[in-house]
């Protein structure tokens, strides 16, 4: 498996994929929910706070889903689907974050298959770790719910 930070070094990727590292404050909000855009994003420095904003009877909450830091990725289901995105993202301390091209990034994984699986491969076991996580707190928010009723 490669740390996919690691392909900002691989001359054909910088010659391949247009990014830009970026510098964000803490609160600062790097992607808002429902936004479109396909980047995909790593984090090199920092620690990002995952949230979804959820609409109840007294206003907005924001339910947090997940905290990233460094080598951490977001923003890759956008980049495949070409969805809104499903999450907000804000820096929660001082960030320094490359901000990559989706699209040309997916262009990159057909012309360079080799690596293509490689970073297949890293996001998916990103996102089977979040998906392990979800379960757990679905799990655990479903306990409590039917806890109440009885």
């Amino acid at each position: 498996m490669i740390n996919l930070t690691e392909l900002l070094l691989d001359p054909d990727f910088i010659d391949n994929v247009p990014f830009k590292i970026i510098q964000y404050q803490a609160t600062d909000v790097i992607l808002a929910e429902n936004e479109t855009s396909q980047e995909v994003f790593f984090i090199l420095n920092g620690v990002v706070q995952v949230s979804l904003l959820i609409n109840d009877d007294q206003g907005r909450l924001l339910h947090n889903l997940a905290r990233l830091a460094k080598n951490d990725i977001f923003g890759e289901l956008s980049m495949f689907d070409g969805e809104p995105r499903s999450a907000e993202v804000i820096a929660c301390i001082q960030c320094e974050i490359a901000k990559v091209d989706g699209k040309a990034m997916l262009n990159f994984m057909e012309k360079f298959p080799d690596r293509g699986y490689f970073i297949l491969r890293e996001m998916y076991m990103n996102l089977i770790t979040r998906m392990r996580k979800s379960n757990i707190r679905t799990k655990e928010v479903l306990d409590l719910f039917l806890q109440k009723r009885s």
